[in-house]
């Protein structure tokens, strides 16, 4: 069972320097059991310990919300939980949390940023003005994965793809209710997703191949935590060897290249 203690010194080891902003995600699970009295006691714990160690950075995660998509679900900023767990739910409850308008694709943070990275963004899930894109802008931002390794919780290869224009995405638009000031609302939302045609045919491959370029030239830490581990890298530098990466293969997500390509007709 790992204590405060524990948290501590893991999180050290995987935090060397000042971050303005840190993303985290990941499953608590994979730790095994804690000497806390409660799973919020844990996670405030990890977030104060987090925002210490990296000097004050605004805490941001994935609120996700995509099983709502193709439904007619209102979507609540404030109410409605999210898919991915624990960590994400806790930030949705938290007091002083910012949770950007996108019924499938929300993100939330805590911290001095919280209102830059999570309001007034664009109706699409990534790109411009998105929480991503404004937390690339940020001073060295670090990504955290807790509990599984980075290639399983690396949600911002999506924006990379988005940016990249990757030929098996398309553009889909979205009419769904949202509730604003208590009242229900039908607003216009996109997202980037794969076409339907070649989306049980497309060998995904788990951000495998990123990572084995990523760790050549770039240092991924991880420390034991619990019965599991907690790993960090820089966001930025991640980003921008994808982008590398994308400019010699549009297809580098991929196990191969798909077969089929309705983007051609």
């Amino acid at each position: 069972m790992y204590k405060k203690e524990d948290i501590y010194k893991a999180l050290e080891d995987v935090i060397k320097e000042k971050h303005e902003v840190v993303f985290i995600s990941g499953n608590l699970g994979f730790l095994g059991e804690y000497k806390f009295s409660s799973k919020k006691e844990l996670i405030d714990t990890i977030i104060e310990i987090i925002i210490e160690l990296s000097k004050g950075a605004t805490i941001l995660t994935s609120t996700f919300t995509l099983n709502l998509a193709n439904t007619n679900i209102p979507f609540d900023i404030h109410k409605t939980k999210s898919i991915h767990g624990a960590i994400a739910n806790y930030f949705i409850e938290h007091k002083d949390s910012v949770r950007s308008m996108h019924p499938f694709t929300s993100f939330t943070a805590i911290g001095e940023k919280a209102e830059y990275l999570c309001t007034n963004n664009s109706r699409f899930s990534y790109g411009i003005d998105s929480p991503y894109d404004r937390m690339l802008s940020l001073e060295n931002p670090l990504t955290i994965s807790i509990g599984l390794p980075p290639n399983l919780t690396c949600s911002l290869i999506h924006h990379v793809e988005h940016m990249m224009h990757v030929p098996y995405r398309y553009i889909k638009e979205f009419e769904h209710p949202v509730i604003i000031n208590g009242n229900i609302i039908y607003e216009t939302f996109y997202m980037h997703v794969i076409y339907h045609e070649i989306y049980d045919e497309i060998k995904r491959n788990k951000n495998i191949k990123f990572f084995n370029e990523f760790k050549k030239e770039n240092t991924i830490y991880e420390a034991i935590l619990g019965k599991g581990k907690i790993y960090s890298y820089r966001a930025k530098d991640f980003y921008n060897k994808a982008i590398e990466l994308l400019k010699k293969d549009i297809y580098f997500w991929l196990d191969e290249p798909p077969k089929k390509r309705p983007y051609r007709r």
